[in-house]
């Protein structure tokens, strides 16, 4: 029984999990704003929202055996906008409409855009 208690209690912590946000300085060589979109899109997302001059873009995609959807809010702040940055910043917001935590394809599609778009 013991053998079961760790990923049974992993799991219930997990499911009761809201959103992750993660946030990387941009690489404004790979394209800004435009490369947040096409990554999107290139990820197999359906832009379903999103404001040019706010740099925001929200996007769904549902994938799986289960047909999990997955939303990425995407907001990208220019240097200067925000508490004096110094650079150009990309927020991504991971969450599932249902209320449960986001998907691993939802979280590594979050770290793609990052690593794509962003600074290492």
């Amino acid at each position: 029984m013991k053998r079961l208690a760790a990923p049974l209690t992993l799991a219930i912590v997990l499911s009761g999990c809201g959103p992750m946000i993660m946030t990387r300085p941009a690489n404004v060589d790979a394209g800004g704003f435009d490369c947040v979109s096409a990554t999107l899109q290139r990820l197999g997302y359906m832009i379903t929202a999103g404001d040019r001059s706010l740099g925001f873009v929200r996007a769904e995609r549902t994938h799986g055996l289960f047909r999990e959807t997955d939303v990425l809010v995407v907001n990208y702040v220019a240097a200067g906008t925000v508490d004096d940055e110094s650079e150009d910043t990309i927020q991504v917001r991971v969450s599932r409409p249902s209320g449960k935590a986001p998907s691993s394809n939802g979280v590594s599609d979050a770290e793609q855009l990052l690593d794509r778009c962003g600074k290492l």
